[in-house]
């Protein structure tokens, strides 16, 4: 396979995963049908962290299935356009240039050490999948189900004093007070809260378990 082929099915395996975190539907499994194999290889060898973490944080509340299906498989036209797209890889392609601050990030980028052992891997999976939702603003609160999606009838918190976002639940809202109390008897930011250490991630985390809000 080609290495752009790579690329996009991987990208594309990771678009199907956000749409999925998104979903509402109540679904129970789910299978990514993909021609690549090697995308199915470089997962088996752990070649592409980012899309490994992405399955296991949707494969703590589903079943999940990679199935491998050949390519061009009774689809008119398929062959055609692979052997234009092979034709096409063969001429000379025109040069590009990449500035200096360019080639900087793609190296530092290639030489950052991993961070695999970072307060957000230390935690379980269910917790991982709290945390994601709570950062990236993609989760049930009111204010992105009402402004995404028309699901929810406002994007008011039901406590009635602003929008139901992450921020506002583990800040202000007022309905959980005390269990806000308990896990912060003092004044702590809402950087914290998300990016601290691992103890600051799982103490976020059981909170919004005790509070019973489904993000």
């Amino acid at each position: 396979m080609h290495c752009s082929n790579y690329r996009a099915e991987t990208l594309a395996l990771m678009k199907a995963v956000s749409m999925i975190e998104d979903s509402t539907e109540d679904v129970n499994s789910i299978v990514f049908f993909t021609d690549a194999m090697s995308v199915l290889e470089a997962l088996t060898n752990n070649k592409v962290p980012q899309l490994a973490n992405a399955l296991q944080r949707i494969s703590t509340n589903l079943n999940v299935t990679l199935q491998w299906i050949p390519a061009h498989c009774g689809v008119a036209g398929n062959e055609d356009a692979d052997q234009l797209a092979k034709q096409g890889a063969q001429l000379d392609q025109p040069p590009v240039q990449v500035s200096y601050k360019e080639k900087v990030t793609i190296i530092k980028s290639l030489t950052r050490p991993r961070q695999e052992a970072d307060a957000y891997h230390l935690l379980s999976r269910a917790e991982q999948v709290i945390m994601v939702r709570l950062r990236s603003g993609h989760n049930r609160l009111n204010a992105h189900m009402h402004k995404k999606y028309r699901l929810a009838p406002s994007p008011t918190c039901p406590c009635g004093t602003e929008d139901q976002t992450a921020e506002h639940i583990l800040q202000r809202c007022k309905r959980h007070d005390q269990e806000r109390a308990t896990k912060w008897p003092q004044d702590t930011t809402l950087h914290q809260k998300l990016y601290g250490d691992v103890d600051d991630l799982r103490r976020t985390t059981s909170f919004i378990e005790e509070t019973g809000v489904i993000v």
